[in-house]
């Protein structure tokens, strides 16, 4: 049984390989020809980028408590509410990541639980939509520069847990299964990206004839 699901998943991970990643890169690259020069607030975004990767080196070796492993137990903990999953416990500790207990749930609504901190930007995803929100104003160089920041410690989240999370059998991606996980991540990334390209860029300066 365990081989034909992961002949499931595996051939799921390739049919979204093969019709959305490609998908996924157009909408990106998209985003990349129709705005041109610098974002509507440059020196905020650059700030921004500065002080996410400044962080980023601070931990370049394991995750912190606040800004990593917390952030990715609340993502398991979110879906869990909004799949309608019991939600049995949290824990996190500094640097040796942590755990969420729910109820038992079927192969869907697990996957979606088990994948949920590499795919939702549970802290940027609402700093953009504050930042399309207000477009202009010291409100919107603030929260342009607070998006820039969060990309960035996204961004590094991401390697952390694919790193702690990629071997063992109660780690995440095991649990939807590698290729799979690693298809989904790469697809909402893009997506994720040109989000933000359109959002940050918004206001600015466009190529002529688009």
């Amino acid at each position: 049984m365990r081989w034909f699901s992961a002949l499931i998943r595996n051939g799921l991970g390739l049919v979204l390989g093969f019709f959305a990643l490609p998908w996924c890169l157009g909408v990106l690259l998209s985003a990349i020809s129709l705005h041109e020069y610098w974002p509507r607030f440059p020196v905020a975004v650059i700030i921004g980028i500065g002080l996410g990767l400044g962080l980023g080196f601070l931990f370049l070796r394991k995750p912190n408590l606040l800004l990593h492993t917390l952030v990715h137990e609340a993502s398991h903990a979110l879906l869990c509410l909004l799949l309608f999953v019991r939600l049995r416990g949290i824990s996190a500790t500094d640097g040796r990541g942590g755990e969420v207990q729910h109820d038992q749930a079927d192969p869907l609504r697990t996957t979606l639980i088990a994948i949920a901190p590499y795919t939702v930007p549970l802290l940027l995803g609402p700093a953009l939509l504050a930042r399309l929100w207000w477009h202009e104003g010291v409100a919107a160089m603030i929260l342009s520069g607070l998006c820039a920041f969060l990309y960035i410690t996204h961004l590094q989240g991401l390697a952390l847990n694919i790193r702690l999370n990629f071997w063992g059998s109660d780690a995440d991606l095991p649990k939807v299964g590698r290729f799979l996980a690693l298809v989904l991540i790469a697809g909402v990334l893009l997506l994720l990206t040109a989000a933000l390209i359109n959002v940050l860029w918004a206001g600015g300066a466009v190529r002529q004839g688009l």
